[in-house]
């Protein structure tokens, strides 16, 4: 109504108009401008205001104050701000207040307040359990921050966006806790790979021997993952990873490592099924063959891309994030890794099923 009258409801302005509001229908309610019956309806009754419903406790104090948030832009007012006030008995405050990450909200307390505090990786870890039929969530008793933390990095992956839940819970009491002092090394280039590691607290190096030459090649921090390459592909160590201080390290043998991460979140397609899905369109579906660009050459898929499998990390941003992308390595386990990698990094792959040659 008060833009309608070509006013603007700066300052007090709504204060005043929701006061005069609440005075009107306690009048009516009241059947009288007297003051003591007004009164009287003042605090026994609810008023609809523009600021919200509105009454009074036996103070005579408003039960729920509003908060008006203004920003001056270019010398006006600028009212972007919504404002949501919360009580304990409210539905929406059994929810989380806010759960982005960074905060998009501003939340004040208003009263004396009692707030249940948890965190995100506990929750995260809580949730992915109760979603499974074969888990049941009997307690959130806290946990080591230290466990909490490396859990969250793995659960964070995307790759467990594509395991079923209940295999969650059997897959973290699989891991084992090993100790690494400063300077020890973890996995050593061109050995056979056995296990796969998480890093629960210290740091550590990667490096690649090139002509007896060690190149660093990353620092891996609390949360870092490896050693999933020669696990899932056959082929020895790639890399040499090596402690920059003490720490913990959390081991998953490769038995464990295949049966409860790799198989159940790598799915295979026959090619007839992939040309049916590449002429529908929808989602987008593409071949990627990451063989070498020689083997490429040799023995392509019409309308295949070739990204060869040492270079799929570097060259992820060449890819379209919502396409469906199904791997060849005609045979090999190149393809498995490749998919593992693009699931890692957030894709939706499969593996093209065929014989090896």
């Amino acid at each position: 109504k008060l833009l309608a009258a070509g006013k603007t409801a700066e300052g007090y302005a709504l204060y005043t108009y929701a006061a005069i509001q609440a005075w009107k229908d306690a009048v009516e309610t009241a059947g009288s401008t007297d003051y003591d019956p007004v009164v009287a309806a003042l605090n026994d009754g609810t008023f609809s205001t523009v600021l919200g419903d509105l009454s009074f406790d036996d103070k005579g104090d408003v039960t729920l104050p509003g908060y008006v948030f203004y920003e001056w832009k270019d010398g006006k007012y600028d009212e972007s701000f919504d404002v949501v006030a919360l009580q304990s008995e409210d539905k929406a405050a059994q929810q989380p207040v806010d759960d982005q990450s960074p905060h998009t909200l501003t939340a004040i307390t208003t009263s004396n307040s009692v707030i249940f505090k948890l965190k995100r990786s506990f929750l995260d870890l809580v949730q992915k359990l109760a979603a499974s039929d074969n888990v049941m969530v009997t307690s959130m008793e806290e946990t080591d921050e230290s466990d909490s933390d490396w859990m969250s990095a793995m659960l964070n992956s995307h790759v467990f966006d594509f395991l079923p839940p209940a295999n969650i819970q059997t897959l973290f009491s699989r891991f084992e806790e090993a100790e690494y002092k400063e300077g020890d090394t973890v996995i050593t280039q061109g050995e056979v790979g056995d296990c796969f590691y998480v890093i629960k607290s210290g740091r550590a190096k990667v490096e690649y021997t090139a002509s007896s030459k060690p190149i660093l090649l990353a620092e891996l921090e609390t949360g870092a993952f490896f050693a999933e390459d020669a696990l899932i592909s056959d082929v020895p160590r790639n890399a040499t990873i090596t402690m920059l201080t003490n720490g913990t390290l959390m081991r998953l043998a490769e038995e464990d490592f295949e049966k409860l991460l790799q198989a159940p979140t790598i799915e295979k397609l026959k090619l007839e099924a992939v040309q049916e899905m590449i002429e529908a369109g929808d989602p987008l579906t593409w071949i990627l063959d990451v063989r070498t660009a020689h083997e490429f050459q040799d023995n392509m898929i019409e309308d295949s891309i070739n990204i060869p499998i040492l270079k799929l990390r570097t060259d992820l941003g060449k890819l379209h994030e919502e396409a469906v992308y199904v791997v060849r390595s005609q045979g090999d386990k190149r393809a498995e890794l490749a998919a593992f990698i693009l699931m890692e990094n957030g894709f939706d792959a499969y593996v093209l099923q065929e014989s090896a040659a």
